[in-house]
């Protein structure tokens, strides 16, 4: 039984330590669940910006090998009247990578900039266009798709 005995002495004691090892092993795992727990949240969140990274970077990529299409300048892809066969897979390949972005990395808001800025480069072909007015995209790429057309008026 423990008492209220308040000498320093008890402190040394074996028989204090262990009627207090439940407790304190207790205390001891709880610490170190919380730390696992942090550090997993702490490797996810970076996993997931470095996967925002990697794709922007493939979008930059694919900017680079495009560049008439990159600038989105709507008298150099429509010709004689037709918008080139590959433009729309562009702007396709471009939301798909924003989409991914988005969701691997939301709470940045710079990617939200940085994506509404090249999207206004193409605001006039994804007014007329089914793929980006299609509902298949995440819900905050679509809420920017709807502010870069209804800026571009």
């Amino acid at each position: 039984m423990i008492c209220l005995d308040t000498n320093i002495a008890q402190l040394l004691t074996f028989e204090f330590w262990n009627d207090r090892a439940d407790i304190i092993m207790t205390l001891i795992a709880g610490i170190a669940l919380l730390f696992t727990i942090i550090q997993l949240r702490s490797g996810r969140k970076e996993s997931r910006r470095a996967t925002a990274y990697s794709t922007y970077q493939e979008y930059l990529k694919l900017c680079f090998d495009n560049v008439v299409l990159a600038y989105g300048n709507k008298n150099e892809i429509i010709k004689n009247g037709e918008i080139t066969k590959e433009y729309p897979w562009f702007v396709s390949q471009m939301l798909f990578a924003f989409e991914q972005i988005l969701e691997n990395d939301n709470s940045d808001e710079q990617w939200k900039v940085s994506i509404k800025s090249q999207l206004k480069r193409h605001a006039w072909y994804m007014k007329r266009s089914n793929t980006a007015n299609r509902d298949e995209w995440n819900h905050e790429l679509r809420i920017i798709i709807n502010e870069v057309i209804a800026e571009d008026k």
